[in-house]
């Protein structure tokens, strides 16, 4: 390592004082206006002060705190209405702001059907067993008439593919984990529209579809938690063997 003579330091670059990155004055800002969201010292709903205000208190310059506030209305953590009688508004994430990424994410690398199913597997019986525990009696109904509606589908595959997806998604929504249901939002539009979601929907796979779902649902009508993993699990199971078969042929 070089060293200058007059400090005995090592000079930058050679292993000594590193180079210093000084955060900008908007940065700093929006981290404060952010934790005082997101820990209720601004409540959700609640107004954030004046542009004014905050540059008065602050001691930034107005393009800073402006700055600041798009970072945030970037984030959707407030949303923000132009003119004199305008403001920013404290606005707590909701599902969508984690869901619409991920679903971003798969249709622009064009995930293949069968990595869809994985990620179902992965994380559905899960949300059936904790459906079956904490399905509130309305829960239940929505969950029930989207049965009864997959099951008078005939050959109406569109109707058919809609109805299974939303009822998948009611189950997600029983489960009360708000995370894991960002995930299963995310995937429902990629797998409905990926390449190869035809082929697991013939006549034999539907009627086959319908008999899983109708077990499945018995164990959470029975708020059987065990049962409805393992009957999510098989049911899931089988689609992803009969989409690799698909996809494997020559």
């Amino acid at each position: 390592m070089a060293t200058d003579r007059k400090t005995g330091l090592g000079r930058v670059g050679d292993g000594g004082i590193e180079r210093v990155s000084v955060p900008k004055a908007s940065d700093i800002l929006a981290e404060q206006l952010r934790d005082m969201i997101l820990n209720g010292v601004i409540a959700n709903g609640a107004s954030l002060p004046p542009e004014r205000e905050i540059v008065e208190n602050s001691g930034l310059s107005r393009s800073s705190v402006r700055d600041a506030l798009r970072v945030l209305e970037v984030e959707g953590l407030i949303s923000t209405r132009p003119g004199r009688a305008g403001g920013s508004t404290a606005k707590l994430p909701g599902r969508e702001s984690v869901a619409r990424p991920m679903e971003l994410f798969a249709k622009s690398h064009e995930l293949q059907i069968e990595s869809l199913l994985d990620c179902r597997l992965a994380v559905e019986p899960f949300l059936a067993a904790r459906a079956a525990r904490n399905r509130t009696e309305e829960e239940l109904e929505e969950i029930q008439s989207l049965h009864d509606q997959f099951v008078a589908t005939r050959d109406n595959v569109g109707d058919y593919k809609r109805l299974n997806l939303e009822w998948h998604l009611a189950i997600a929504r029983a489960s009360h984990n708000e995370l894991l249901i960002a995930l299963m939002e995310a995937i429902a539009n990629p797998i409905l529209e990926a390449a190869g979601y035809q082929q697991v929907t013939t006549a034999k796979i539907r009627e086959a579809a319908k008999m899983a779902h109708t077990a499945i649902l018995e164990a959470i009508v029975d708020q059987d938690a065990d049962l409805a993993y393992q009957r999510m699990g098989k049911h899931l199971g089988a689609y992803i063997e009969v989409a690799k078969t698909i996809t494997t042929k020559p």
